[in-house]
């Protein structure tokens, strides 16, 4: 007796491979019926629409993945079953929160999802979906390990530049791409100031002004707006210095004419535990070697810094101070 194989459910098949997020184009390709997508998405059917011509082929609260995927399958170009490879582009807090940078928050959280198409394109704003617009040619995206299609985290950065209303937000958010190694700083620098006019953007120019003096952090950059707003002269910001042209440390802030460091500790600041202990022994390394260190929180910095910047203002008008004439410093990179 010959068994007869199990026909093969096309939709059944679609649906798995794409999270059960699909496109009306893709429905009719298969041979489904305008009537029965319907009567599947009635209030009661087992079908939902999220987004105008995107389905999803059960009910229920989406995934982080499938907002995703919807949001891509939304931005396609009309007609379209998908976008070609890398034609549109998951960007801005998609992406950040995708990378895990702390300020981007979960990407189960995200009110929005961001996705970059082509500037000619006719596609608006729509549900949680955000659309930017290439002011230029597309940027070379990459496909995920999910199968999306995203930019760099740079150009995510650069994307989201224009609709981050708050700088300190933002500042954390260039800061923690930097520090955790997502972007070099060239490659950030060259997105963030890509656009025309961006530096028009008040908390873009400063963003960019701190990264290029060499702030790393946001609890850096709050240091050094005390710093400008005490009249101090400018330090250096995380240099590398040398003692008799050996590596000594990397301190958050080195003035060298006077040979003065500032030491900001907080464990809420730094990535990892091992990062403020490294933090601690960084500034005892400077203390053994001759250097005066004042050492602050964000928090004193915030409530009370008076006596912080009371203390460096001292010690720069009494310099150089220690071994001044052995110290060779290199800016950050």
């Amino acid at each position: 007796m010959t068994r007869t194989a199990c026909p093969v459910d096309p939709l059944r098949l679609l649906g798995a491979d794409q999270q059960h997020i699909v496109t009306r184009a893709q429905l009719h390709r298969l041979g489904v019926p305008s009537g029965t997508i319907a009567h599947r998405l009635r209030p009661d059917g087992p079908w939902q629409q999220v987004l105008p011509r995107v389905v999803c082929l059960q009910t229920g609260r989406l995934t982080p993945h499938q907002r995703l995927r919807a949001a891509l399958a939304y931005a396609a170009p009309r007609g379209r079953a998908n976008a070609p490879r890398g034609e549109v582009l998951l960007t801005g807090a998609a992406v950040l929160a995708d990378a895990g940078l702390p300020s981007a928050g979960h990407p189960a959280d995200l009110a929005a999802v961001d996705v970059l198409v082509p500037g000619g394109r006719r596609v608006a704003d729509r549900g949680f979906v955000r659309i930017h617009r290439a002011a230029g040619t597309m940027p070379d995206g990459f496909e995920r390990d999910d199968g999306l299609w995203s930019t760099t985290v740079a150009r995510a950065l650069a994307d989201l530049a224009p609709r981050e209303s708050g700088r300190r937000r933002f500042r954390a958010l260039c800061a923690e791409a930097v520090q955790r190694r997502h972007c070099e700083l060239g490659e950030l620098l060259d997105q963030l100031t890509a656009r025309p006019g961006a530096l028009e953007l008040p908390r873009l120019a400063g963003v960019v002004e701190e990264l290029t003096a060499g702030v790393r952090s946001v609890v850096e950059g709050e240091a050094r707006d005390a710093v400008r707003g005490a009249g101090l002269p400018e330090p250096l910001w995380n240099p590398v210095l040398l003692l008799d042209g050996r590596f000594l440390a990397v301190p958050d802030a080195y003035w060298p004419r006077a040979c003065v460091a500032l030491e900001i500790d907080s464990r809420a600041w730094h990535l990892r535990p091992a990062d403020h202990e490294r933090s601690l022994t960084r500034a005892n390394r400077l203390t053994a070697a001759g250097l005066p260190v004042v050492r602050t929180t964000p928090l004193q910095l915030r409530r009370d810094p008076a006596p912080v910047l009371q203390e460096l203002a001292t010690l720069l008008a009494g310099g150089p101070h220690g071994p001044h004439s052995r110290i060779t410093w290199r800016r950050a990179r």
